[in-house]
């Protein structure tokens, strides 16, 4: 048996920290429940085999889907004249164990007074900036229904956007991997049988094949170091992605790829449209919006372009003039947008542009499908004839020379 302290609400809403003594934190937490209470933390005290390491509820990524239908059913919770406390509480016991942990630290901070979204910003890697600046322009607003709704409609649109894009992906993927491992078997594996056969040939093979058992070869001595140098550039590659210089390097190449650099930029502009038509019809400052949605749009040069465009407002330019100095930005958008400037119907304008966009990732996404499938199938072929050439050339000429 061990010690565990843990903190917890009360039937009465009260916020408590007890100890309790349980065989494993999965007993601790059902003696909790029997209690009435509903479990904040729960931790193994020091010295009693986890040495006071926190057994947190919150243990794997929350999906966008699940909070989609969390802001859906508060929506309509809150639409029915039900309390936000008491909405966050019913809906707490509904959802997955990770995401329930998360709202159960949700209802607590905002029972102790603080507003939904400070309670809803000490967990970024659940709700986004986007997310919990929306909720704050709501409660200044006073229009939280209104904006939630808003919100769950952008977050919908947005994975089913992202969902297109990696189901376009995955194809070339697979396919890419499965060439680079049957490569690897077939120089590793299926070659060194013909090299064997065709020294016993006395004559002179064809320059392919001397290519191939070259490769074959080289790389039947050196597969090792074969294997480190590929974990190492991916390890290297992978960590220098994670820094500030390596990600703009990384987002900026995705946006020149002839192949998929369209589909990234069309993706992008989707996602900053639709984003800033949401924030912006919350009633947030241009400004403020704008920082905003940079964050949300995926793409670390897209976002300084976007911090860029309102350092310039900020300045007293106009959005459209701001966003006509840059490159990213299509006439079509530039205009619609000034022209939504002009007449007091930008957020008109925005959804307009965001619904194009929407359209056109679809065409690109299945342009990029359509492009992608013979590109693989001639260049499968066109290996596969090379290494049959360079197998079979031998035995040709050995028949040949046989006959006469």
């Amino acid at each position: 048996m061990a010690m565990f302290e843990y903190k917890a609400v009360t039937p009465s809403g009260a916020v408590v920290t007890e100890t309790l003594e349980a065989s494993n934190p999965q007993k601790a937490r059902s003696e909790i429940a029997k209690k009435g209470y509903r479990p904040i933390s729960v931790t193994q005290k020091k010295g009693e085999g986890l040495a006071g390491k926190e057994i947190s509820l919150f243990t794997k990524k929350v999906k966008t889907d699940e909070i989609v239908l969390f802001t859906q059913e508060l929506v309509t919770l809150l639409k029915a004249g039900v309390p936000l406390l008491t909405s966050i509480e019913a809906l707490s016991s509904q959802c997955s164990k990770e995401f329930g942990e998360v709202l159960n630290k949700i209802y607590v901070d905002v029972m102790s007074g603080k507003s939904f979204s400070q309670a809803l910003d000490a967990h970024p890697k659940v709700f986004s900036k986007l997310y919990v600046n929306s909720v704050r322009a709501g409660e200044v607003s006073g229009s939280m229904d209104d904006v939630l709704s808003r919100m769950a409609l952008l977050l919908k649109k947005d994975e089913e956007m992202k969902k297109q894009v990696k189901s376009a992906l995955r194809y070339p993927i697979i396919v890419v991997c499965a060439m680079i491992g049957a490569f690897f078997v077939i120089m590793l594996k299926v070659m060194p049988n013909f090299v064997d056969m065709f020294s016993k040939m006395d004559m002179e093979l064809p320059v392919p094949t001397q290519i191939l058992i070259a490769v074959s070869t080289f790389m039947q001595a050196n597969y090792g170091y074969f294997i480190v140098l590929f974990v190492g550039l991916g390890f290297g590659l992978f960590m220098f992605i994670r820094t500030e210089k390596g990600r703009f390097w990384w987002d900026g190449l995705m946006m020149k790829i002839p192949v998929t650099g369209n589909l990234v930029i069309k993706t992008a502009m989707a996602r900053f449209t639709k984003m800033f038509e949401t924030l912006n019809r919350s009633g947030l400052p241009i400004i403020q919006t704008l920082n905003t949605v940079c964050t949300a749009v995926g793409n670390v040069v897209i976002e300084s372009i976007i911090r860029e465009v309102a350092l310039n407002i900020e300045k007293g330019q106009g959005i459209a003039g701001s966003m006509k100095k840059y490159d990213l930005f299509p006439p079509m958008v530039v205009r619609m947008i000034s022209i939504g400037e002009q007449s007091g119907s930008l957020d008109n304008m925005l959804e307009s542009i965001a619904q194009h966009y929407e359209t056109e990732v679809g065409y690109a996404v299945k342009g990029l499908v359509a492009m992608i499938e013979p590109m693989l199938t001639v260049v499968i072929g066109g290996a596969v004839a090379v290494m049959a050439l360079a197998i079979f050339m031998p035995m040709w000429n050995m028949v040949g020379a046989i006959k006469h």
